[in-house]
């Protein structure tokens, strides 16, 4: 009797034991994998950067600045060690992105001698040094930060002088038309900017490294146009944004006979994209998405463009002795050259074969080199956009359209390691869901999953009694 109680309390104790033995064999491989999950990832660390506007990937310009390092910059952050770890993934990317960041933490509470030193009058306060100078930070963030190491390793001054006085937009405007932002964009990127009138001059002044127009819609006297010629002729850099002539008489014609002599055509027309209307916008607001990959300014550019009452462009062909030239964007397929102003004034417009442009239709283009018996000392660089609009206050936040010019004066400067995407700002994030996608959400969630879950519960204890 006693043999056969034994028997099946042996059968128990061995079942126990394999349970036990298997239990402990998974849990040991569990904390191995995890170990060596962790030592991997602490070897070879990765990020996965999942917001809209890839807020916590730092952008192109931040890389290439860290890159044009040529002496070790000297970061001194004052706050506490809760306010280092707060901060701590910005500080790592940029040590990751050059050894020449050399980063401490100063502690006001334990080194109050260094923070009188320095006049730190606030928590949370960057210095940066490099060559002998400094500048202080006290937003910590990818955009103040780069922005000041650019002010800090830049070289000398450069000017950018906008030109007003032939209905161009402002940078002192702060409404839609103006264009205040793109003030802030030159000054983001160290460079000075103020406003020219050229009927208050005799020449182009010597301080202005590249000129800019935004939004030319009047005629320019004589006097100023051989400013601009002598301005060119002898290695000048000029981004010149044209807008297209609805309500009025195109006035522009100096200036753009001697865009011409530059080998790029300015012509008389709107540029309409039935595309846009997709995007809740008007057809007179063309979706630029096509760039030249074998051009500095675009290689690396992939954001659309919306260029608000563009002109068409063209390039002349041959090109003017001397003279490079070449399409920086176009516009969809779709788009065509509306050439027919009159229709335009009526609001009753159709592409007509013969008459009007078919797209692609080329809305920016760049022109380099020397003119005829020219003898500067460097080659002339020009952009030419067809749209003005398209950095003004109200558009210029849309797509890539500051990237753009921006770069493009960059260009024309000759400061191709500026040329990049700029850092992002973080948007308040949405989710927009159909009726039916919320009826299947509601299924799932509130019925189905539950229900498997009860179905599966059930199954174990069905399983526990027959044990």
């Amino acid at each position: 009797m006693s043999n056969h109680q034994s028997s099946p309390n042996k059968e128990l104790n061995k079942r126990s034991f394999a349970f036990g033995a298997n239990s402990i064999f998974i849990i040991v491989l569990i904390i191995g994998l995890v170990g060596v999950f962790n030592f991997l990832s602490s070897q070879y660390p990765q990020k996965l950067d999942l917001t809209k506007n890839k807020i916590h990937t730092f952008s192109d310009q931040s890389k290439k600045t860290l890159a044009g390092l040529k002496d070790d910059l000297k970061a001194d952050f004052f706050a506490d060690i809760g306010s280092k770890e707060r901060y701590r993934p910005v500080f790592e990317n940029y040590k990751k992105l050059s050894t020449k960041f050399k980063f401490e933490l100063i502690d006001p509470n334990k080194e109050p001698m260094r923070v009188k030193q320095a006049g730190i009058k606030k928590a949370e306060t960057l210095i940066l040094t490099y060559k002998g100078k400094t500048m202080k930070v006290e937003e910590i963030s990818e955009e103040k930060i780069t922005n000041a190491i650019m002010k800090l390793t830049k070289e000398g001054n450069t000017m950018v002088c906008m030109i007003i006085g032939h209905g161009e937009n402002s940078i002192l405007n702060t409404s839609q038309d103006g264009i205040q932002g793109v003030k802030k964009g030159f000054e983001d990127q160290a460079y000075e900017v103020k406003e020219l009138t050229l009927s208050q001059e005799t020449t182009i002044p010597s301080d202005c490294s590249v000129i800019s127009m935004a939004g030319v819609s009047k005629a320019l006297f004589p006097n100023e146009i051989k400013m601009l010629s002598n301005y060119l002729d002898n290695g000048g850099r000029a981004v010149i944004a044209m807008e297209a002539t609805i309500t009025q008489a195109d006035q522009t014609k100096e200036l753009r006979d001697l865009l011409k002599a530059w080998g790029i055509e300015v012509k008389t027309g709107l540029i309409i994209d039935p595309v846009s209307r997709q995007l809740g916008v008007d057809a007179s607001v063309p979706i630029i998405a096509q760039f030249n990959p074998e051009q500095v300014i675009t290689k690396d550019f992939k954001q659309q463009c919306y260029f608000p009452f563009a002109r068409p462009l063209d390039l002349t062909s041959p090109p003017p002795a001397g003279l490079k030239t070449a399409w920086l964007a176009k516009s969809t397929p779709k788009a065509w050259g509306e050439m027919d102003m009159n229709s335009i004034a009526k609001g009753s417009v159709q592409y007509n074969a013969g008459v009007d442009t078919a797209g692609p239709i080329i809305t920016a283009v760049t022109s380099t080199g020397k003119s005829k018996d020219s003898k500067a000392m460097r080659d002339t660089r020009i952009v030419v956009f067809g749209s003005s609009q398209f950095i003004n206050n109200q558009y210029s936040r849309f797509g890539g359209n500051l990237d753009f010019y921006l770069n493009s004066v960059s260009w024309a400067l000759e400061d191709e390691n500026l040329i990049s995407i700029r850092s992002k700002e973080d948007e308040a994030g949405k989710i927009e869901l159909s009726q039916n996608e919320g009826i299947i959400i509601f299924w799932i969630s509130v019925v189905i999953v539950p229900l498997l879950i009860a179905a599966l519960g059930i199954v174990i204890w069905v399983r526990r009694k027959k044990l």
